[in-house]
């Protein structure tokens, strides 16, 4: 019999108060573009995504390098759109900063290096407010939340009818 395997992936998870702004946001977008918003505790902006994983290879996503650690930053999300091809509405920083980009590229080159697949198209950061989107044009006065990244974090995904339901199983502070 085959072990269990997991679906997971690496994120950012806003704090409280930055969910509440993002979770505003995404309405705010709802009432314009419909579809379905991203429920409030599911919001996050993906650092790569992993798939499914047995235990052994969970294990070994649990102890990340200690290079992918990068100083704290703040992320702007200044610039929201949607994507018509995919139905995706988003939220994003108009200047990526350059902690969030070594990280992601840092997690990319690990991933790589211990066998996982990684998409190959440039690291494009966004949160998705609403999927199953009518694109519709947006308000030009995008919200503007400052979010002060401190930690990355490791998210079991677990596919229901409902929707995916996240768990976060690990968690690992950016440096001073």
């Amino acid at each position: 019999m085959n072990a269990p395997r997991l679906r997971v992936f690496f994120a950012l998870w806003p704090d409280r108060s930055v969910n509440i702004a993002l979770s505003d946001a995404a309405r705010r977008m709802h009432r314009v573009v419909g579809g379905t918003r991203t429920r409030d505790d599911s919001i996050h902006l993906t650092l790569a995504f992993v798939g499914d994983v047995d235990g052994e290879q969970l294990a070994g996503l649990l102890a990340p390098p200690a290079r992918l650690t990068v100083t704290r930053f703040t992320l702007t999300l200044d610039s929201w759109g949607c994507w018509p091809r995919n139905g995706i509405a988003w939220v994003a920083p108009s200047r990526v900063p350059d902690p969030l980009r070594e990280l992601a590229a840092g997690m990319a080159a690990w991933l790589r290096a211990a066998g996982f697949e990684v998409d190959d198209r440039p690291f494009n950061p966004h949160v998705t407010l609403v999927r199953k989107a009518q694109c519709a044009p947006l308000p030009d006065s995008a919200p503007s939340i400052e979010w002060q990244v401190e930690d990355f974090v490791l998210v079991r995904s677990a596919l229901a009818p409902a929707g995916s339901r996240y768990e976060i199983i690990g968690r690992w502070p950016l440096k001073f």
